[in-house]
């Protein structure tokens, strides 16, 4: 298996903000040193608990301490942005990455966080969707064009020059962040990969859903660029299966259990979505008793079985992210110490 690593908090909730963005980096420079292949970036804007805005700057600063290890947002809130301010910043990123990074985009017209952004509330989701498409297509054709020429029902260009180009050609690979059901269909038809996530979506679900996307994958929509299969594990290796659950139980309080009312939490803009297909809602619905059968929180000869498990329910999967501190909770020498393990004692058996 092929394993990166995904930070959404990013460091530790104990130390200030910025100590916290240059930790993630720290963590970033030794997930290259023992054999992680990707660095995966969280852009959480209006989240009091999870301070990382800013994934692209993020990786650009880490890419001056590494060499090899890609860079990918998990995901970028297309919402937030102006299609061709990102497509300018994705560019530079890239260049500054020396061609390693992903974009993985997500987010929805309408949503709590793109409210805050004057977006109205009535944008419904299927008409958030026929945006993201075309922003896509944006972003495509401004990475390609010398000069963008664009018409489209939400966005309109003429000859205008969109500069700098990416370094990787014919742009980075472009990604979805998939929750719902019907996501992972509609990122395959745009010609993009999908990560998908355990903590939104079942391993059962996952499995069928992996088929549902190879089976509409379009090359031509891809330009030449692969679509693969990501998912996305919150995981904490330990010596031994009770050590891991101590550390992890202080990530699952039950003080930040969203109720069976209305998704409105003092962690975030709108809270958690109910509405994701888990089977069991929306992890922020989860106490640690729920957490611990939808994450792998154990030893390392633990997290081999339940990662064979993960491979051969989920056939095909192209990368395994691995969320090693969910909230921000655990210090970083603690989260470092169970990504030197995880090297040591798992990723050579997997």
């Amino acid at each position: 298996m092929k394993f990166g690593v995904f930070w959404q908090v990013p460091g530790y909730e104990g130390s200030d903000v910025g100590r916290r963005h240059w930790e993630t980096i720290e963590e970033l420079v030794l997930a290259e040193k023992l054999g992680f292949i990707e660095g995966w970036l969280a852009e959480a804007p209006f989240y009091p608990t999870r301070p990382m805005s800013e994934p692209l700057l993020m990786a650009a600063a880490a890419a001056q301490h590494t060499k090899e290890i890609r860079f990918g947002t998990l995901a970028t809130q297309v919402p937030m942005h102006h299609p061709l301010n990102l497509a300018t910043e994705v560019a530079t990123c890239d260049i500054l990455t020396e061609g390693r990074l992903d974009l993985c985009i997500g987010g929805r017209w309408g949503g709590p966080s793109s409210q805050v952004m004057g977006i109205s509330s009535e944008i419904g989701g299927d008409e958030s969707r026929k945006m993201v498409s075309e922003y896509s297509n944006v972003l495509k054709d401004a990475w390609t064009q010398d000069r963008l020429n664009f018409k489209g029902n939400y966005w309109s260009f003429a000859d205008v020059p969109v500069l700098p180009k990416p370094v990787q050609e014919p742009y980075p690979p472009l990604l979805m962040a998939a929750n719902s059901d019907g996501s992972f269909k509609f990122a395959a038809e745009n010609g993009m990969g999908v990560v998908g996530i355990t903590l939104s979506q079942s391993v059962v679900n996952l499995g069928a859903h992996i088929k549902t996307f190879k089976s509409n994958i379009n090359e031509r929509a891809a330009n030449g660029i692969g679509q693969p299969f990501h998912v996305v594990v919150s995981l904490f290796v330990a010596e031994t299966k009770e050590k891991a659950h101590d550390l992890m139980r202080k990530n699952w309080l039950d003080s930040d259990v969203i109720g069976d009312g209305p998704p409105v939490h003092s962690s975030a803009i709108g809270g958690c979505r109910h509405d994701f297909s888990s089977g069991a809602g929306g992890w922020g619905t989860w106490n640690f008793e729920t957490a611990i059968e939808n994450c792998i929180y154990d030893s390392p000869e633990g997290c081999i079985e339940k990662l064979k498990e993960l491979e051969k329910s989920i056939p095909g999967m192209d990368q395994c992210i691995l969320e090693f501190n969910r909230r921000g909770r655990n210090t970083t020498e603690v989260v470092q110490n169970s990504m030197k393990l995880f090297s040591e004692k798992v990723m050579p058996f997997v």
